[in-house]
């Protein structure tokens, strides 16, 4: 019996289920290739196919070998984060955990893609390839690759639906993934949910979308009522004004609306929707982690219904991580990260990555700075210049951190809001990379 399964997953480091049960379709380098992970180092392919490398990433696991290409998540658990490869693995059943160390079988396949970078909002922690409206409000381009739908290139569509139609037929249980930018405004979305309809696949096929939630999705009604199931993952980082902070322009009301149209088409088609939010936490948002908690507790408990909870850790931009907060102020932070450990809804709902995610957190807030004082002024500088092109007040949406500025950054905030030049490109906070 595995009893603390955090360690155990930590005790073989070699071992991960993503290029077991994941192939992601992207554009990497100007080339259409195939990863397993958002993690996953592809400069390491070289020479190699794709299928070739995530093979040989196979053989590397199997040897118990750490492959060197995982060296994202790997530096994430050397600094005691909850990494991508620990999160997947974190929910899964115990005897389904000893059962793929064995013998490396899974009974689940997913094919994910990425079409374009078309997006509706500018958040504070996006970027150009990421997110259209991000590159157009801070005046950063995006990769000529990035803007164009993927689905209109024939070669790219071509290997896409023959392998959906490959892994389809061979899958107990297959899984099809779209991201972006917002999959949802995207014209190969449309494209994809007709031809999987059409192809008579849609009825044996979970639909995993991650999405903003704040685009109309009732729109979408009767061709996702057609699939096995819909799993909405929403990035939702944060409720109320602090939600506009981070996910500008978009308002809360937004996803509130979208949350009733959850709840009425769970109620149409029972056991085939499934709501998972999905949040970032950075200096944004971290302050107003207890009304979020108490937000989707109460949430939950009103409507008699549950969400899964995951947290993406963030490591690009480094400024805006929660570990570059400056001594003087984590004394503030650090109870509310305490209280947030004995949250009801950890008592109630299953969440274990989640936990554990503030658990590591804590500890970390709780240790030494290791970070130079630099980033935190480059998070003010980012921030100043983005309220200016935006029209939003730091002090007013985030204003649990920034009420706790001491005059020297009060001043390096209001230097570059009154000198930011908004026909220029926005501050560069990805300048170091730690």
């Amino acid at each position: 019996m595995i009893e603390n399964r955090v360690e155990w997953i930590k005790q073989r480091p070699y071992l991960c289920m993503a290029p077991y049960k994941n192939n992601d379709h992207r554009l990497f380098n100007k080339r259409l290739s195939i990863t397993t992970c958002c993690n996953l180092d592809n400069t390491f392919q070289k020479n190699k196919t794709a299928r070739e490398f995530i093979d040989s990433i196979k053989q590397q696991m199997e040897n118990k070998q750490v492959p060197p290409a995982c060296h994202i998540c790997t530096n994430h658990e050397t600094n005691q984060g909850i990494s991508e490869r620990i999160k997947l693995m974190l929910d899964w059943p115990i005897a389904d955990l000893i059962k793929f160390e064995q013998d490396k079988d899974i009974n689940e396949f997913q094919i994910g893609t990425k079409f374009s970078n078309k997006c509706s909002l500018a958040c504070r922690s996006c970027a150009p390839n990421e997110s259209s409206f991000w590159a157009e409000k801070m005046r950063v381009p995006a990769q000529i690759e990035s803007t164009r739908d993927l689905s209109d290139d024939p070669v790219y569509w071509k290997q896409f639906t023959e392998s959906v139609l490959h892994e389809h037929s061979k899958a107990n249980s297959f899984i099809l993934h779209p991201i972006g930018g917002e999959p949802l405004i995207t014209s190969g979305f449309e494209k994809l949910l007709d031809w999987m309809i059409t192809q008579d696949l849609a009825a044996t096929t979970t639909l995993r979308i991650t999405t903003s939630f704040a685009v109309n999705i009732e729109q979408f009604r009767d061709r996702l009522s057609q699939f096995r199931k819909v799993t909405f993952i929403c990035s939702i980082d944060s409720v109320d004004e602090n939600y506009h902070y981070v996910r500008w322009p978009a308002k809360f009301s937004r996803i509130n609306n979208n949350l009733q149209e959850y709840l009425l088409i769970k109620d149409l088609y029972p056991n085939k929707y499934e709501l998972l939010i999905s949040m970032i936490f950075s200096l944004n948002n971290i302050f107003y982690v207890q009304d979020i908690m108490d937000y989707w507790y109460n949430w939950c408990k009103a409507n008699n219904t549950t969400v899964l909870l995951q947290t993406t850790e963030l490591f690009r931009p480094s400024a805006l991580m929660v570990q570059v907060l400056p001594t003087q102020y984590r004394d503030s932070l650090i109870p509310i990260l305490e209280k947030i450990l004995d949250h009801a809804f950890f008592k109630e709902y299953n969440a274990n990555s989640f936990l554990e995610f503030f658990k590591n957190l804590l500890s970390v807030v709780q240790s030494p700075q290791q970070y130079p004082d630099t980033l935190f002024e480059d998070y003010l500088k980012f921030s100043a210049d983005y309220d200016r092109r935006t029209g939003t007040d730091s002090f007013v949406l985030n204003s649990r951190l920034y009420k706790l500025l001491n005059a020297q950054h009060r001043d390096i905030y209001q230097s570059w809001h009154n000198t930011a030049d908004i026909n220029q490109p926005v501050f560069n906070i990805e300048k170091h990379y730690l």
